[in-house]
């Protein structure tokens, strides 16, 4: 590798040699700070959306890493494109395997994956550069990999099978894939462009994408780390054919190189350095609620958190009837007691169970009594509950399976005839899934990208419970302005009557615990383990 370096530093110091080194500078003093700007952003958005690519990757094979660590190993492994043809990236792999225990044999198909998809993008949007047909090319580029992918009976076929390989070959996960990848180079193809216009250079943008396309794939095949020398002179090479003069040439891929591979390689060191100073120090990391429970009143503004605990509330209310008649209830996963508190305070009996310590002590802190304790094994006699409600929580539990044992110790702790209120996140609306799934857990501490949603309709399938009715509510984002609630809620509200009113951000499943029998018998516990939830 160090022999790879000082050919491509010798090859980088003739280029500037021969362009000049002062007119060289000078040239580059050009750039205007908008166009900077714009590059940087380019150059942003192309490792963020390559990063939602490598999580949506890892959740296709079942691997559920928590979203701001596994952004912060990515970006450290950014550090490898430093490497022969960019081999070190798979620095994440190994990370991944030493703070979760992920094994490798999945993590490297992944990363094969995306290196694949990147040439494939790149060079879909090259040819459509050339050809001037955008749209022919990326559905033809889009046809021949969906075939080669989907076809069977080739020889590929005949060789041992790679499990991983095989799961990430499906249609339904390439074509999300290609797009993301397709999505976060476009940007990037302007690149050149852009630092052509920030020097005052005339360029085409198509002849600009073609520069681009066309540099960065013949620096991957050289497998020169970073592309060094390869991609900077066969820019140099197609801006000098354009009429681009040298010194100028020199100076558009001297930006355009900064803009991307240098700006990459410190993002990289930058969070290279802070993975590492983690993993030598090693802290024993609190319980995640526990950890944001001082600052998890901050995840929402007030007027958020106003607006959803008067709406839960009204829903609690109109599931569980007159307060007088109600008895006593528990709030599973209680919080910071807000809920309770609310209910509390309409004439409820509540009590509360959390697992995370500190969000037990600040709720009895607020005069609500609670404990804390495990959805998994509840506290509580048999029958000796008459109602539980839970909002949020379930989908935080460590998988389905975790989720029916929950709802056994639910039923178990119920009275016979007892409600039990559900409030979940909905996962049928796509956009409030992805958003849910991949950047709300960068943007909020409350959720960390590793949640098991819940489909409204798996309540049908709850041995020992029955479904009542379940009800959706909720489509304004958490990040709307209080000077837009007024006329968003509405909105909302029409939406909710509506037959859109299935793709909510919310809802809630009233069930009731049966009342043929005190506990689940044997059958009914086997039956819920294998049930669909």
């Amino acid at each position: 590798m160090t022999a790879l370096f000082l050919a491509g530093a010798v090859i980088v110091a003739i280029w500037v040699r021969y362009a000049g080194g002062p007119e060289l500078l000078g040239a580059m003093r050009r750039l205007g700070p908008a166009h900077g700007v714009a590059l940087l952003a380019i150059t942003a958005s192309c490792v963020f959306l390559r990063f939602l690519r490598w999580q949506y990757l890892l959740r296709r094979l079942g691997i559920r890493v928590p979203t701001r660590p596994s952004l912060s190993i990515y970006l450290a492994s950014l550090a490898g494109i430093a490497t022969p043809a960019y081999v070190g990236e798979t620095l994440r792999c190994a990370l991944l395997r030493r703070q979760y225990g992920v094994p490798i044999r999945l993590t490297l198909p992944v990363w094969l994956v995306e290196r694949v998809m990147d040439f494939v993008a790149i060079g879909l949007l090259g040819a459509a550069a050339l050809t001037g047909s955008w749209v022919v090319v990326a559905t033809l580029g889009v046809l021949a990999l969906v075939a080669a992918v989907l076809i069977r009976g080739t020889p590929v076929e005949k060789l041992p099978k790679v499990g991983p390989l095989n799961r990430l070959r499906e249609s339904r996960v390439v074509l999300p894939v290609l797009a993301l990848s397709i999505l976060a180079w476009l940007p990037a193809a302007f690149v050149v462009w852009v630092a052509a216009l920030g020097l005052d250079v005339p360029l085409d943008a198509v002849a600009g994408a073609r520069v681009f396309a066309a540099s960065t794939l013949g620096g991957g095949l050289s497998l020169m780390p970073a592309g060094m020398a390869a991609t900077g002179s066969l820019a140099i090479v197609q801006l000098e054919g354009l009429g681009v003069a040298v010194t100028t040439a020199v100076a558009v891929v001297s930006v355009f190189r900064l803009f991307t591979a240098g700006i990459t390689l410190a993002i990289g060191g930058i969070f290279l350095v802070f993975e590492s100073r983690r993993l030598s120090a090693r802290p024993d990391e609190p319980v995640h609620f526990n950890a944001i429970a001082d600052e998890y009143l901050d995840q929402f503004s007030p007027h958020i958190w106003e607006l959803l605990l008067k709406r839960k509330t009204a829903l609690l209310q109109s599931a569980l009837g007159p307060a007088s008649g109600a008895g006593i209830g528990l709030d599973l996963g209680c919080g910071l007691g807000l809920q309770a508190s609310a209910l509390r305070e309409k004439g409820y009996r509540v009590i509360g169970l959390d697992p995370a310590y500190g969000l037990v002590r600040e709720a009895g802190a607020g005069g609500l009594s609670s404990v804390t304790g495990s959805a998994l094994d509840l506290p509580f006699a048999d029958g000796s509950i008459d109602f539980i409600y839970t909002v949020g929580v379930l989908h935080h539990l460590g998988g389905h399976a975790e989720q029916r044992a929950a709802c056994r110790e639910v039923a178990r702790v119920l009275r016979p005839g007892g409600v039990f209120v559900i409030h979940e996140t909905n996962p049928r609306n796509p956009l409030f899934r992805l958003y849910m799934s991949y950047l709300f857990p960068i943007l909020r501490s409350i959720d960390e990208g590793i949640e098991h949603w819940i489909d409204p309709a798996h309540w049908e399938s709850v041995e020992g419970l029955r479904v009542e009715r379940v009800e959706f509510f909720t489509f304004l984002p958490d990040f709307l302005p209080r000077a837009f609630l007024s006329a968003a809620v509405g909105i909302e509200r029409w939406l909710e009557r509506s037959s859109a009113r299935i793709y909510s951000v919310h809802y809630m499943a009233v069930v009731r615990r049966s009342s043929s029998s005190e506990r689940l018998s044997g059958s009914e516990m086997a039956a819920a383990e294998s049930g669909a939830l």
